[in-house]
Parts: C-alpha cells; structure tokens; sequence
C-alpha cells in the first residue's frame, strides 16, 4: 500500500505552475518558424524552487498539429546564456522535461528555450519556461515547534499551529511569509506575522497523513525558500475503508486480485484482517499490510453466489471494523475487452462537462489514467467503474489541447485509448464588478461598494455606473435584489448596470441597507453570473445622535473573525467622548442575507434561517434553552465575563465592533457567505438597563453592515 506521507518538498515536481508566457509579448519571443503555419506550444513555468529540489514537467499544451522531436536550444541565467545539464529533455517525443542534481546551481532565474517539430515543420519558443531558483533563507529563523502532531478532529483549533521566529541578535526581519503548496491543494495557511494552521479555508479533505511543508520568506535579502520548515502530523484511528469498486463479478473458479483500499486515518502500524466472510469460504483472504483481497484459483464456489467480505482495519490509534465492505459475485463467464475508443473532446472554459468511451466492450472493466498531464491532476476525474470522465462547473483547467491516455482493464485481458481534450476560452468569462464608494476609500476593490449620502435629494438623483472586466459585445443581463424593501424600495437596474433611486424613501430607522446586483453574461451552460453587494447609508440622525462607522459595510472572514474600527459618533453635530454615558448594544432584529443556497435568509427568529442556528448552537455552548427573540449572542453587556463566548459584540469603551472567529458556521461546518445587519440601540444617559428595553428607548439604529466570505 502507497504510503500516506505526504512530503510536500517532493511533491514540487509540477507544482506552483503558472501558464508558460511562451508566445507572448511581455516575456518572450514569437515563435520561430520555417511557414506561417498558426502553432503555438503552452508549457507551465515552474517559480520559487530552492537547492537540491528537482522536479519533472510534463509536456505541453498545443494549438495546432501535435509537435514532436522536442529538444532544448538555450538556457539564460538572469538574461545571460548559461550551459548546464540540469535541464533535460526527458521523452523528445512529447517535451517532457526534467530537472536535477541541482545542489550547485546558481540561484537567480532560468529561462529555458525549446524546438520541435510539428506538421514537418520547425518552431522555436524562446524563454517558454522560466524557473525561479531562490537561495535559502538566512540563518537565524527557526519554527516553534518543528513538528505539530494534532488528532484529525482537532485541526481547527489553536493548538493545531506552529510560529515562524527569528532568533533575538540576528535582526532579521520577515516581510512576508508563504507557503509553498500545489495548486489546489492548499491544506495549510499562514499568516502575516508567521502563524501555520491548518486551512480551515480549504473546501477539499485534508486526509490524516504526515505533511512537510517549505516556507518561501521575504526579508530585506529578498525571498528565500525555508525547506522542511515544520511538519504537521495529523493523527485519526481508521475512520473510512474503501475498495474500488465495492463489487466485482468473477467467472466460476478464477482468481481474482482487488486494489488497494483506501483508508481515511493514519498509516503508522496499520494493517488489515478479514473479520468475517458471508457465507462462509476459506478461499479469500486478504494481505495484512496492504489490504487487498485475493481470490483462490480452483475456489469451487458456485455461479450466482455472492460473498459479502467484512474488514476489520487497526492502527496505532485504534481499530474499527468495515461490515460489507467488498462483495464478489460469481458469474459463468467473463467476458475479455478487445475494443476501447474514446472520441477527442472540445469543451469550454470553466464549464462542467463530462464523457465517456464511445466504443467497449468486456466485462468488470476498471479505468485509469495513464501518466495524466499534471495541470489535469485533481481538475479532470474518472469513474474507475464506468470510465466517464468529467470536471465540475467552475473547473480551473487552462486553455489549450491536452493529451489523454486512458486504460480499461479485467483479468483477462486490457486496452488503451488516447485522444485529445481541447479547452477553449469562454467568451463570457469574466472576474469582477464594481461600483466603488463615495468615501475616498482606496483601493476601491478592496473595500465593498459602499455610498453614503446627507439628503434625500442627493440619494433620488444619484446614478451608480459599475466597472466590470465583461469582454465587449458579449450579451449581459443586469438584476438587482432589494433585500431592505422599505429603504431601497424604489431601486432600479438598467441594462448597462446603472443603478437609480429615483423613487427611495427617506427616514432615521433605515441607517445601512444592502442591495445585490447580479450580472449573467451568455446563456445556457456556457453562461458566467456573479454577485455583489450594494450598499447604502442615508445619513440622517436618530433623535439628534449619528453614528458613523468608515467604512460602514466591512470585508470578513468569519473563521478568523475581526474587529471594525471605532466610529465618530454625534449629537446635534458635536462629537461625544464620553462613553460612559453614550451607551449602544446589539439589539432584537438581525438580519442576514446569504449569496449560497443552503443558507437561509431571514432574522433569527425565523425558523431555518442561518441565524436562527447561530443563535441555537450559542444557547447549547451555555447550556440555557434558546430564545430566538433575544440579543444575547451578539451582546456584549450578557457576555462582559467571557468575551470568547458571543458571535460578536459592541466594545463599551469605544463603540468597535468584534466579531469572534469561527464562530459564525451552520451545523455542517460551512461558514457565513453573505451580509449580516443588525439593529443596535443607545441612550444617552448611561442608563444600561435601558438598552435592552425596547419601552424606554425609541433609539434603534442600523449603523453597520458586515459582509462574511472565507475569502476574505
């Protein structure tokens, strides 16, 4: 069995990769040719890679016909020709490349020249791949601790971590930190002052396993690569056991080999025993160390009879049986595969698609990739069962052709297919839409499209433009969402994405409101929508008091949480200081707006809604029935002994807002996406008691909104 180790400095081979600028202006050259032939090769580059790190590319992407007799014609070092046996074409005939016995080499950047063939044809792509060779970084930084061993339920928690540290003396300082992960396999994080946890950002599985991670810093030296910076052991007795497939056929008195399993655990001291076989035969057994299952040649079992195997997997940790985990069948005759064709493919960028063989035959086939394109892996999946291949909506796969080689197997007998998949661009793909803000806040993409205005006229006649990356002529559809109704009622949306407020209301009660603009380029499945918020303050006083957070519509990450900096706060124009008689609290009314399906909109009273469960998990960590119509999770008056405890809170020295990390999460892990209002209320006499006495006090505002996305 495969071991589970996961050395991430091994693993760099075609990691980091970015597209290969081999045709274009900024970086290299045209390609040389003997016609005019349109031909074009895209290979990945490699950045970032530190002494003694090797590493194999895979072959290009092409436009055109398929290139061949690959060979590389130079090699500059920081712009200067450079001759070195590093760099080797590894297989001529598809331009895969390799890199080794780099202890010595140089540090400074690579650019590395190829030729091929193609349509008998000669081209040259000068400076196709460029390879970043750092040095290590200086001597004086350690991480604390150097290995994090932490059980597979408690990744998320704060023990969960180590520190990058500089020694005291040696006056280094780190500007930035990064870890050196493949693309989409981004297990880890680090902060900005050098903190390594686990990414609870990460929305694959993250599988127990030993996990070695290189740290790229920046100091004053420039970047440096920190190789086997610190090493995460996540630990776990055996939680999941699977064979691929579960079932199989087998003809009458043949020998059958299963794969490997796969185990969801630590592999230290694991093995595998059969627990029990139903019915009962001594003709299948199992290999301790591996798992896999074999059936006996010459067994005697009968046609039509199934045999239902339970596993019983152990390791250092514990033990745990699987009941059925693998059934076989037997049959009369199997038959063998002699025919196997799968038709090349032309698919759009980020588009879902999937396909399968268009011609086999045989009988228990199981299907695999053969030596697939590493700017494939994890992007393109196959059924090992049915040989459909396919990649999800939203797919990261690059433009360009691939070669695909696949093989449908049995006991008796295999095949291969190859074929091509070409991506091309989607005409509609697009990155973002922005309104900006009227507060001079900049960069405006890093701040929500947030306005604020002083009259009622200023609001009626305003017309917000929105700049967007939409390729021309490409056919838009503009919506807009009115999720405050009695604020932003009179909304509307043009067909470039104006937005008007000609017919709005005006009043005291409505503060901060949220629309959602929503653009959808094409049509059918080729089509790319996205979503923002829009949001709105009218700035009109509540009895002589104004309450002004800048900005007033704040970026979160609810899993790590954070604080909105203190307002300027107002009476009858003149600014209060003094805190101990203006007091404000989170009050009653929350709302939430939520951009992912799952998440219901509403007011926590509401049953179902998001908050609605934020508000039952805080009442069961205190272990008080929930009241749904209570301002206790987000109070900071009901929590001042323990700060930790609600979702967030008004700071009483200051009016600063903090919002607790993880705190904000459904049942099922998945953390806030959308925008979060909610009702605050004051006074002005210090009378605390009154905050909460909707009776007493008429002072309730909407001062703030918060926008929660993990990717903030």
């Amino acid at each position: 069995m495969r071991s589970k180790l996961q050395n991430i400095t091994s693993r760099l081979l075609a990691i980091l990769m970015v597209v290969g600028l081999c045709v274009t202006d900024s970086s290299c050259t045209d390609p040389e040719t003997t016609d005019s032939t349109k031909f074009a090769i895209f290979y990945a580059g490699i950045t970032d890679i530190g002494p003694s790190m090797n590493f194999n590319m895979s072959g290009p992407t092409y436009i055109g016909g398929t290139p061949s007799d690959f060979s590389i014609t130079r090699i500059t070092l920081d712009g200067e020709v450079y001759d070195t046996d590093c760099f080797q074409i590894s297989d001529p005939s598809t331009g895969a490349i390799k890199l080794a016995n780099t202890d010595n080499l140089p540090v400074g950047t690579y650019c590395i020249s190829v030729s091929c063939i193609s349509n008998g044809n000669y081209y040259e792509f000068k400076d196709a791949i460029t390879v970043n060779m750092l040095a290590p970084v200086p001597d004086g930084i350690t991480v604390d601790p150097s290995e994090v061993t932490v059980d597979f339920a408690d990744i998320y928690k704060e023990s969960a971590s180590a520190q990058v540290k500089t020694e005291e003396g040696t006056h280094v300082h780190i500007s930035k930190y990064e870890i050196i992960q493949e693309e989409g396999k981004e297990y880890f994080a680090i902060s900005n002052t050098g903190k390594i946890t686990v990414n609870d950002k990460y929305e694959g599985e993250i599988l127990p396993g030993k996990y070695v991670l290189n740290l790229k810093l920046t100091t004053e030296a420039g970047a440096g690569i920190y190789e086997n910076a610190v090493t995460f052991n996540i630990t776990s007795s055996p939680l999941t056991l699977t064979y691929k497939p579960a079932s199989v056929r087998v003809e009458k008195d043949q020998a059958y080999v299963s794969g490997a399993p796969i185990l969801k655990g630590s592999p230290e001291g694991l093995t595998y025993k059969i627990k029990s076989i139903s019915p009962e035969t001594s003709t299948i057994s199992i290999d301790e160390q591996t798992g896999i299952i074999t059936l006996a040649a010459n067994n005697g079992l009968e046609i039509d009879n199934s045999y239902n195997v339970s596993v019983t997997a152990t390791n250092q940790y514990g033990s745990k049986d699987f009941d059925n985990t693998f059934v076989i069948n037997i049959v009369a005759f199997i038959n063998p595969i002699t025919q196997l064709r799968y038709a090349n493919q032309e698919k759009i960028q980020s588009v879902a698609f999937e396909f399968g063989p268009e011609e086999v035959d045989g009988d228990e086939l199981t299907y695999s990739f053969i030596d697939l394109d590493s700017r494939l892996a994890d992007k393109l999946n196959i059924d090992g069962v049915t040989g459909v291949i396919s990649a999800k909506k939203g797919n990261s796969i690059e433009t360009g052709t691939y070669t695909i080689t696949v093989q449908a197997k049995n006991d008796k007998s295999e095949k291969t297919s190859t074929f091509t998949l070409t991506i091309a661009a989607n005409p509609n793909y697009f990155t973002y839409i922005r309104y900006g803000n009227n507060l001079g806040l900049t960069p405006e993409e890093n701040y929500a499209d947030q306005f604020d205005y002083d009259k009622k006229a200023i609001l009626l006649a305003e017309k917000l433009t929105p700049k967007t990356d939409i390729p021309n002529g490409r056919p838009v559809k503009w919506e807009v969402k009115i999720l405050n109704t009695t604020a932003l009622s009179g909304t509307t949306i043009s067909e470039t994405g104006e937005l008007s407020f000609s017919e709005n209301k005006w009043n005291s009660n409505y503060g901060v409101s949220v629309l959602f603009v929503t653009a959808t380029v094409g049509s059918g499945e080729e089509a790319i929508s996205k979503t923002i918020p829009v949001f709105i303050r009218q700035n009109k006083d509540k009895n002589g008091i104004f309450v002004k957070y800048t900005p007033f519509a704040v970026k979160m990450n609810p899993s790590k949480g954070g604080m909105v900096a203190a307002p300027v706060v107002t009476s009858n124009g003149t600014t209060v200081t003094d805190y101990t008689t203006y007091l404000m609290d989170y009050r009653r009314d929350f709302y939430y707006y939520s951009f992912i399906e799952n998440h219901v909109d509403g007011i926590q009273s509401v049953n179902g809604s998001f908050m609605n469960g934020l508000w039952a998990t805080y009442y069961k960590a205190i272990g008080k029935t929930p009241n749904y119509s209570a301002r206790a999770p987000m109070s900071y008056y009901d929590n001042a002994q323990n700060l930790s405890q609600p979702l967030g809170y008004i700071s009483n020295k200051d009016l600063s807002v903090t919002i607790n990390p993880g705190k904000w999460k459904d049942s099922e892990g998945v953390y806030a996406n959308g925008v979060f209002i909610g009702r605050m209320s004051f006074v002005t006499d210090g009378k605390q008691a009154d905050l909460a006495n909707d009776g007493t006090t008429k002072n309730q505002i909407f001062p703030l909104a918060i926008w929660f996305d993990e990717s903030f």
